[in-house]
């Protein structure tokens, strides 16, 4: 039996709490049910929980990252040049934040200028509309709508903000949920628990970006890492994070411990889906965290790692809507169109490859409808 490491009380299979180390939001798949019973899952860190994986959005949908449930939550927060508001569906594909709706007088009434995002809504709209005018008709207005999909061919901005209170806590309850797992004293970090709880307010959360790369980053790979080391003998419990090979963090869980040397490492490959094996080089003292600046900056070592990671995140989204362009047209040649023969002909093998090859140029020139 385990015991809920802050209430203390015993978890059994009633009270059981699947707890992931890493928000699942943001592509953590390690987890727990011995670490925190249901009542004090529900309690601790939800808001600051949410405010990490808000910060993290545009990188977990631009990565294409699947929750749980096998779905890629949608990004907001992105706007044009002109401030009108878009979200990226599936974390790539753009879709205005809410529908446009402009109401211009004229000589008999008005004339409405109305841009939905699909017929539920735009019906939804003009059921509004018919409110103020009843001779509204309907269904000869849904008639009317002019269907159209292109490709946004604008740049959309996002800003982002990485730190703060809430975010550091749910950083320190990753970070202890880490050392929990791997059989660590509670007794050593109360007053991390109490932190991380909310209950009271410690600076033991910093932004750290060594301009030396703590451990050896292979081609094309995007992972999260937790590093905890102890040491006894300078009394020290820390934790270095680092989420999406690009933002990394030191969390300072205790600076009084007396349990014993220890050192335990994670990795996962978010590309891969599959915890690989670093060797972690990081060999700091009490002093040099404590001292440490506690405010972000913009360190040229951030932008070479989310220029790093934009460029794998766009090789992997080009990679796979090539895949699709590919077999969607075998699949409409082979399966749909000729399905009924049993071998390929050099009919069948000409439209192919003009297919694909129209619709490589729609992809490239901007064209291609996905």
């Amino acid at each position: 039996m385990s015991s809920c490491y802050v209430c203390t009380n015993e978890i059994t299979d009633k009270n059981r709490s699947q707890e992931h180390i890493i928000l699942n939001a943001m592509g953590g798949k390690l987890k727990s049910s011995n670490l925190l019973c249901n009542e004090c899952n529900s309690k601790i860190g939800h808001e600051a929980d949410g405010e990490l994986a808000q910060q993290f959005q545009f990188m977990s949908g631009y990565l294409q990252v699947k929750r749980d449930n096998g779905k890629i939550p949608t990004t907001k927060g992105g706007k044009l040049a002109d401030g009108t508001r878009i979200d990226l569906i599936d974390g790539i594909r753009p879709r205005f934040a809410s529908p446009k709706y402009e109401a211009t007088p004229i000589a008999d009434g008005f004339c409405y200028n109305v841009v939905a995002r699909d017929e539920v809504e735009m019906r939804s709209i003009l059921t509004g509309l018919k409110r103020k005018h009843p001779n509204l008709d309907i269904e000869d207005a849904m008639k009317a709508v002019n269907h159209k999909k292109e490709r946004l061919n604008e740049h959309i901005s996002f800003s982002q903000t990485f730190g703060g209170e809430l975010a550091f806590r749910s950083i320190a309850k990753s970070a202890l949920n880490f050392y929990m797992l791997n059989k660590g004293s509670r007794e050593q970090v109360l007053d991390l628990i109490s932190y991380v709880s909310g209950q009271i307010k410690l600076d033991v959360v910093k932004h750290f970006h060594s301009k030396k790369n703590s451990y050896r980053k292979d081609a094309n790979e995007i992972i999260h890492l937790l590093h905890v080391v102890a040491k006894r003998r300078e009394k020290l419990l820390y934790c270095y994070v680092e989420f999406f090979s690009t933002h990394s963090y030191l969390v300072l869980l205790s600076s009084d411990y007396c349990g014993p040397n220890r050192s335990h490492t994670y990795a996962y490959n978010l590309l891969t889906g599959k915890e690989v094996n670093k060797v972690v080089d990081l060999n700091l003292t009490a002093s040099e965290i404590v001292n440490m600046d506690t405010h972000f900056k913009d360190f040229p070592q951030v932008k070479d790692r989310s220029d790093r990671f934009m460029k794998i995140a766009t090789k992997l989204q080009t990679d796979n809507i090539i895949d699709n362009i590919i077999s969607t047209a075998v699949n409409d040649i082979f399966a749909v169109k000729y399905g009924h023969e049993k071998i390929i002909t050099h009919q069948m093998s000409e439209e192919l490859s003009g297919r694909i090859a129209h619709d490589m140029v729609a992809f490239y020139t901007g064209n291609y409808k996905w």
